[in-house]
């Protein structure tokens, strides 16, 4: 079983522990997941088989896409509706209008300082674990794009959005800023992802969609659709399967597409994936090059 079935995560338990459930079911001798979403999220968490494993920083790293609900007047130290209440204030009267202007402070390119309650490690230890001992340290600003943020709703206190960004971002942050520049505080209480990696909510499966025997997986192929193939012949996949390098004089110049230094590229014998391989030069330069050079170099080799 190798391939990628995309999971709606429920709320309260972390990626991992979705990974362990649907794992009971599947049994695959090898599974993780891409995109962690805070256990108090819901949504698209797509969950890697056996050789899929090898693929997970391959994927296509597309915009994320995510639906929010901020409860405005009160502000918590994790940022959601799993912390402390930190402080209460009245939203006071706000219209769709002022909402609006204040998401439009937040497109396009961003910097967003880490909350405390995250994964990010500092001088070996994640910053929650301070933060649980109430220590706060220094985080640096992080760049992150901010593509579309539309007002879906507003019912005071509760601001509902949807959000298309880049990875890493925290919408947590993002709703507290936005709660912030609105005057009164606010947290994020609830978060469902609807795309992630190319895969939309639509196509996702419950737990008990798993557990009542309804199992999808997404190919390798299908996954890594957005690289470029080349096809080799079974004596190549098998030199590349015992990890030789790929040099010039291994291809035919005549079927490789054009690609760039760094590209990746995927190998393939017939249907079967073989590799995928960074290039080493530029497919321009090809004809310039001597016949021992390396022109792939394997990142990937599946047996």
């Amino acid at each position: 079983m190798n391939g990628v079935l995309i999971l709606d995560k429920p709320k309260g338990i972390t990626s991992q522990q979705a990974v362990t459930e649907v794992n009971k079911i599947v049994k695959a001798k090898r599974a993780g997941h891409t995109g962690t979403l805070d256990p108090f999220a819901t949504g698209v968490l797509p969950i890697c088989f056996n050789n899929a494993t090898k693929i997970i920083p391959y994927m296509k790293n597309d915009f994320k896409k995510y639906e929010a609900l901020i409860h405005l007047g009160i502000s918590t130290d994790t940022l959601d509706n799993t912390g402390k209440v930190l402080k209460e204030s009245d939203p006071g009267i706000l219209n769709k209008n002022v909402i609006i202007d204040a998401f439009s402070k937040y497109k396009g390119t961003i910097k967003q300082i880490p909350p405390m309650f995250s994964a990010i490690k500092k001088d070996g230890v994640r910053l929650y674990k301070l933060a649980r001992k109430g220590i706060e340290v220094q985080r640096a600003p992080r760049e992150v794009t901010i593509n579309e943020i539309e007002l879906l709703e507003f019912e005071s206190p509760f601001i509902r959005f949807k959000v298309e960004c880049s990875r890493g971002t925290y919408i947590r942050v993002l709703a507290e800023d936005i709660s912030n520049d609105l005057g009164c505080g606010g947290h994020l209480t609830e978060l469902r992802r609807i795309e992630s990696d190319g895969f939309n909510i639509d196509k996702a499966l419950t737990i008990e969609d798993i557990k009542n025997g309804h199992i999808e997986l997404t190919s390798l192929n299908d996954v890594l659709s957005h690289m470029m193939e080349i096809n080799v012949s079974s004596d190549l996949a098998f030199q590349i399967r015992q990890g030789k390098q790929i040099k010039k004089s291994h291809m035919n110049l005549n079927d490789l597409p054009d690609f760039k230094i760094g590209d990746h590229l995927k190998i393939y014998e017939n249907s079967s994936l073989v590799s995928i391989t960074e290039a080493s030069v530029d497919s321009s330069e090809l004809g310039k090059l001597d016949d021992q050079t390396i022109i792939f170099k394997l990142l990937r080799v599946f047996n």
